[in-house]
């Protein structure tokens, strides 16, 4: 077996990945160390510690896990490009082709060496992808408690894939008209939002947000819904996760005509419908199913 030089073969590796994300040497060594030792490691003439590793693979939105599999082994890149186009379409709520993706047997050519939390993420979006395209509600709820189980410790704080897990079971509740205990769950969970530092996709957060929101309006806890519905939005902006704000600006909008303000509604559906139009990838997607849906709630 080849012996893996790290010195060459980390540096390489994070170089590609800050350049991809736009940031300077001295942007990436901010707070953690030196521009110059930035410079060493990704000439291969220092191996970072432990510690900084950890701390440059946070700051890329990395885990040091992915780094080191993409590093170590062929199949655990390919395995990584999977997760990668996975989390893709997770971001975009697109069911029908993470169901495609996860039922093409080519794509199971190296996964025999998946790590648990692969194994959550596969699994969790194979059956609840599924689950949502059959309106089988029950078994996305099922599925994401059995995947959330596999590894949550009851009470810690969860990993962000657990967290993720733990959202997608309230979205599922929410679905399935359980709207008292989508929120009161939600509500539950929303303490660990601040402890997610590592984040597989940087919608975890908003995506939550959008969740909770709309269980808050759908229990009559408005005031509750509009303390968080400007901090998810501005949430969006600052870390470019512009493809939620589609939903947090129709939850604003559906705030306000519940409120009373019935103008403010539609100037807020307006934009809403604008930065879909901007950033929408296909015709079918989740945003319009969810609009459908929220306005039929609004006429009732």
């Amino acid at each position: 077996m080849k012996e893996i030089n790290y010195y060459f073969e980390i540096g390489p590796y994070l170089k590609k990945l800050r350049e991809k994300k736009n940031m300077s040497r001295s942007q990436l060594a901010d707070g953690i160390c030196s521009v110059s030792y930035i410079a060493r490691i990704e000439n291969g003439n220092r191996c970072p510690s432990s510690v900084i590793l950890r701390q440059i693979s946070n700051k890329l939105g990395i885990t040091p896990e992915h780094l080191f599999r993409a590093i170590e082994s062929p199949k655990g890149l390919y395995v990584q490009e999977i997760i990668n186009q996975i989390m893709l379409y997770v971001e975009r709520y697109d069911f029908a082709n993470l169901f495609n993706l996860l039922n093409d047997k080519k794509n199971y050519e190296h996964l025999d060496i998946l790590s648990i939390h692969d194994y959550q993420i596969i699994q969790t979006v194979k059956y609840c992808s599924k689950a949502f395209l059959d309106n089988n509600y029950e078994a996305g709820i099922k599925a994401a408690k059995k995947m959330r189980d596999l590894t949550y410790i009851k009470e810690s704080t969860p990993t962000d894939i657990e967290f993720m897990l733990m959202n997608i079971y309230g979205f599922f509740l929410l679905l399935n008209n359980q709207k008292k205990e989508s929120y009161n769950y939600l509500n539950k969970i929303k303490k660990y939002v601040d402890d997610l530092s590592i984040l597989h996709t940087p919608v975890a957060i908003p995506r939550f947000y959008s969740v909770y929101i709309s269980a808050c309006i759908d229990t009559g806890n408005l005031y509750e819904a509009g303390s968080y519905i400007d901090y998810a939005i501005d949430y969006c902006k600052k870390n470019n996760t512009h493809i939620l704000l589609r939903e947090l600006y129709f939850l604003k909008g559906e705030l306000c005509y519940r409120l009373g303000n019935k103008d403010e509604f539609k100037i807020w559906y307006d934009k809403a419908v604008l930065v879909h139009e901007l950033c929408k990838y296909t015709d079918t997607e989740y945003f319009i199913l969810f609009t459908e849906n929220r306005l039929k709630n609004l006429a009732n």
